[in-house]
């Protein structure tokens, strides 16, 4: 069934407290599924929306779905985020039954399962606000990797490498008419570099308070609301200085600030239409990917919480940034951060062979773009570390400086990829030479 906007919201009342898979049963009854049903924890689910349970359901041929509850507590604007994933549905279904999708390929977009009431999402209302709930049938024949370090075999790592480029090219060719007009960023000032240098400007300036901040601080209250705690200090004043101050931080810290005019690059070039800015993926791990069980061809690019206007080079240079990176993102020993050029290869082969939709000005930036984002990731990690890890919040388990030692390996690599940059943009001219 093909997903269709919402016209009204289902509400059901909630109990105050009950058992998460007694909860499941119960919502999953409110969708339009052949019975019997059963439910079960997924134990795959990602690290945000961790209410996710998968569902079996009729009796001859059992089908499998996924049950999932959007955690509003980071996507505050849920309907927003449903209503760009039934868009971005919408958009590959159409490509596809265009004729986009060439001979030989294989591509499954989610699909979502209608409510009893005829909506592709379910509201639940109880005395603690609103949860929203969607139901999807479960890709079979699929598989997911982590990363490519548990494929063992070297040629089946680079093949898979190569997958993840295709999937990223037939998910933007598919996507790229997608209207951007009414398409709000789920996650408030992310990706916003402007917006995370202005932060660092407050944080190093040691401002406490709003006041203090003053102009640094969003006007738009959306962004204020969302983002306002992070142009802060959240630290006690010697612990605040002791960061600040540590002089094998500082040239970190100072190299980040210089590489503000490349760090922009790609704001810029939207703003002045030399890249066009589409409705990206926002969120391109490997994970993310699905690749048929049968053919090992990618299938399937999933989890479209993060679908936002920007340049579809934030796409690739997120995925290719985190795929070439050897050493993790938690190295200590920055002399084991390199960059894996034979992955690169194989991941800007699949992505050149593949997309149509893309401009000459776009790919002459693609050697740019993971130097780009590797260079915003350290930025954010090494601001969270300098303002008291507000953003990205430390477990019981994790160690007072991981954001730290995330911020230097992210910075490491920018200077890796630098470094093999002409090698890049040599490889991207010419990918068949």
């Amino acid at each position: 069934m093909n997903p269709k906007s919402p016209r009204r919201v289902a509400t059901v009342p909630t109990p105050d407290a009950e058992h998460p898979l007694a909860e499941a049963r119960r919502i999953v009854s409110r969708f339009r599924l052949a019975r019997p049903v059963e439910v079960h924890d997924f134990p795959e689910k990602g690290n945000i929306n961790q209410q996710t349970f998968v569902v079996r359901a009729g009796s001859a041929n059992p089908r499998e779905y996924l049950l999932q509850r959007i955690n509003e507590r980071v996507f505050t604007r849920p309907h927003s985020v449903m209503r760009a994933m039934i868009a971005s549905i919408e958009a590959q279904l159409a490509a596809i039954a265009a004729g986009s999708l060439a001979p030989g390929d294989a591509w499954e977009p989610i699909t979502l399962v209608d409510t009893r009431d005829g909506l592709p999402y379910l509201d639940v209302e109880n005395h603690r606000g609103y949860s929203c709930w969607r139901l999807m049938v479960k890709i079979p024949e699929s598989r997911t990797y982590k990363s490519l370090g548990e494929i063992a075999e070297p040629a089946e790592r680079l093949r898979v490498a190569g997958e993840a480029g295709r999937g990223l090219a037939l998910y933007g060719d598919f996507t790229c008419r997608m209207d951007t007009d009414d398409l709000e960023n789920p996650l408030p000032g992310y990706r916003d570099t402007c917006l995370y240098y202005d932060q660092l400007r407050s944080v190093l300036a040691g401002h406490r308070t709003p006041e203090g901040a003053g102009a640094l601080i969003p006007a738009d209250p959306t962004l204020r609301h969302s983002t306002g705690e992070h142009f802060l200090v959240h630290l006690e004043e010697p612990e605040y200085r002791r960061r600040v101050d540590d002089p094998e931080f500082r040239p970190w810290i100072d190299l980040v600030r210089s590489e503000e005019p490349f760090g922009i690059t790609l704001l810029e070039g939207m703003k002045s239409g030399r890249i066009r800015r589409l409705a990206i993926h926002g969120d391109t791990k490997l994970d993310n990917f699905l690749f048929s069980t049968r053919t090992g061809r990618v299938k399937a690019l999933v989890d479209l919480d993060t679908i936002m206007p920007h340049s579809w080079l934030a796409d690739w240079g997120d995925m290719v940034r985190s795929l070439v990176n050897v050493a993790g993102e938690k190295e200590r020993d920055l002399s084991r951060v390199r960059v894996d050029m034979d992955v690169f290869r194989a991941v800007a082969r699949g992505f050149l062979s593949t997309a149509r939709e893309v401009t000459s000005a776009e790919v002459g930036l693609m050697a740019d773009a993971p130097q780009i984002i590797a260079l915003e990731l350290g930025l954010r990690f090494l601001l969270d570390y300098l303002r008291g890890d507000s953003y990205f919040k430390l477990g019981p388990a994790d160690p007072p400086d991981l954001n730290r030692v995330r911020a230097l390996c992210q910075l490491t690599l920018f200077r890796r990829l630098r470094e093999r940059a002409d090698e890049a943009r040599r490889f991207i001219a010419s990918p068949e030479a």
